[in-house]
């Protein structure tokens, strides 16, 4: 994933192969896999495709995942719907809120899409500080970028200080 946030996909391409063989194929494809994928696709800017990386139902992924990476999976199929102006956003997100409870960063990502979804700056700026809080600075400056005004560049140079490509933002 790192490889991938950082716009390195030769060295992704690499690594993906290796994961591969290292274990069960359809965990890396359905479980942790596409949790990884779709943070790399969303981060390029790419909602359509994470959106279909993450396609499976949450019921549907249980053999795949433990109950944690459940909550980054629905998570982020709730921020990617949302992203790629599925008409079923809202309700993904609704959803996604009784998996996650519990998990506070999953719950601040569920904020951020509600907050895009409903354009709501305010709450999208609540989020990006509830990220801070977290001790998450990548998460944090990725919700600064649609913000506009001044965030841009606070979460342009987030990302460079943790030396990762330019999120694209739209």
């Amino acid at each position: 994933m790192i490889h991938g946030l950082r716009g390195d996909h030769d060295a992704r391409a690499t690594w993906l192969a290796i994961a591969d063989q290292a274990g069960p194929v359809l965990d890396h494809r359905h479980g942790y896999g596409a949790v990884f994928d779709a943070m790399v696709l969303l981060h390029h800017g790419d909602a359509d495709a994470a959106l279909e990386r993450l396609a499976p139902e949450p019921d549907e992924v249980w053999k795949w995942v433990c109950w944690v990476w459940l909550h980054w999976y629905v998570a982020l199929r709730a921020e990617a719907s949302v992203l790629a102006g599925h008409p079923d956003a809202r309700d993904r997100v609704d959803a996604a809120r009784s998996v996650v409870a519990g998990n506070p960063v999953a719950t601040v990502q569920l904020d951020r899409a509600e907050a895009l979804l409903d354009g709501d700056l305010r709450r999208q700026l609540a989020a990006a500080a509830a990220f801070d809080a977290a001790g998450c600075p990548y998460q944090s400056a990725r919700t600064l970028l649609p913000v506009g005004n001044g965030q841009v560049a606070e979460g342009t140079a987030a990302l460079a200080d943790l030396a990762l490509t330019p999120v694209a933002v739209g």
